[in-house]
């Protein structure tokens, strides 16, 4: 049987749903999210320096605990985004989206028949290494569980925002700020936070989900997160090395 993506389905009911990522192997913090109770784990093999198989091992991790895993991917290939699937994400965080096209392109690679494109396979480890679902019903169980996020980073990708968003097969799109702030030639954050707003009115008018990622938000900035969680936003994530610089230099500041 397929993996019952439960922060697609805490989404879809519109709640909140906190992920920690990771951008080195380490399987055993995926494992650690879990215990502390996180909804999902964005890994990151964009910014990242996990290879494939090593991808796969923290995906496993990330099972043991119903951490659902969420691969933002390098590229918005179609062996790209089959790769990361196959390796058993639940879910892909695709960067540089800026048109419907482009979106649309990510939407058919994703998915199986009728929806998409995506290469079958059926023997794989998604699919209980072919001891699972016929077919038919495995296609249709994993167009349901998996979830697909677009960034948008671009001022072309927020003008576009509700096109992209519309997307039959998008399930949420998702502000990365840095590459945004970049791409608007850095100006300051009440602009930056316009743009977002743009972005996240955009989500809504398409009936999508929206998530913001950066914008300010650290641990040691939670009205940043509850802002944003006020505007509607769903999708909200912090670093595995903002927990560990806070907590350490709390710990240090306290007995040195």
């Amino acid at each position: 049987m397929v993996r019952i993506n439960k922060t697609k389905a805490k989404l879809l009911k519109g709640e909140v749903a906190l992920g920690a990522s990771l951008n080195f192997y380490a399987p055993i913090l995926a494992e650690l999210y879990g215990v502390m109770g996180f909804d999902w784990i964005w890994i990151d093999c964009e910014h990242g320096s996990s290879n494939d198989a090593e991808t796969e091992n923290v995906v496993r991790a990330a099972e043991l605990y119903d951490l659902t895993p969420i691969v933002r991917v390098p590229n918005a290939e179609p062996s790209t985004l089959l790769r990361f699937l196959d390796r058993g994400a639940q879910g892909l965080i695709v960067p540089h989206i800026s048109t419907k096209q482009e979106a649309e392109a990510v939407a058919k690679a994703s998915h199986y028949y009728p929806t998409g494109d995506r290469s079958s396979a059926t023997g794989g480890r998604t699919n209980q290494l072919g001891s699972g679902l016929a077919p038919a019903e495995y296609y249709e169980a994993a167009n349901r569980e998996t979830l697909i996020i677009t960034m948008i980073e671009t001022p072309e990708a927020v003008e576009n925002a509700q096109e992209i968003a519309s997307v039959s097969g998008i399930d949420a799109i998702l502000v990365g700020s840095s590459d945004l702030t970049q791409a608007m030639g850095m100006p300051g954050p009440p602009e930056v936070d316009a743009a977002i707003d743009k972005v996240i009115a955009g989500a809504k008018a398409a009936g999508k989900l929206v998530g913001v990622a950066g914008a300010g938000m650290t641990v040691n900035n939670i009205g940043r997160f509850q802002h944003f969680a006020g505007k509607g936003v769903q999708l909200l994530s912090a670093g595995a090395q903002d927990f560990i610089r806070q907590s350490g230099g709390d710990f240090l500041k306290a007995l040195r």
